[in-house]
């Protein structure tokens, strides 16, 4: 996207697979947690470790989409924002 708020052919594409890796990324942080921390340990960890697919899906939010593959990964980034991706989550899938 540049200045003016244009996005950019494959834009939303190369976004998805971001968001992709930075959830796949998240999971393994998560799951490496210690079983003996205290669920305020817990909490900023998970935070931390989910702030980056966070920021990403934000970013996809923000941005029109028109095809049915930008609409799909719009849908996995409010699914993340809103804490529901796991839910119904494909892992092998990219969204």
């Amino acid at each position: 996207m540049d200045r003016n708020g244009i996005v950019f052919e494959g834009e939303m594409s190369f976004l998805g697979i971001l968001l992709h890796q930075a959830m796949t990324y998240s999971k393994a942080k998560i799951d490496a947690l210690p079983d003996d921390i205290s669920v305020d340990e817990e909490f900023t960890a998970i935070d931390a470790a989910s702030a980056p697919a966070l920021a990403i899906a934000e970013t996809i939010s923000s941005l029109p989409a028109q095809s049915e593959t930008e609409i799909r990964i719009k849908a996995t980034a409010a699914a993340w924002i809103d804490g529901t991706y796991w839910v119904n989550a494909d892992p092998g899938a990219l969204n």
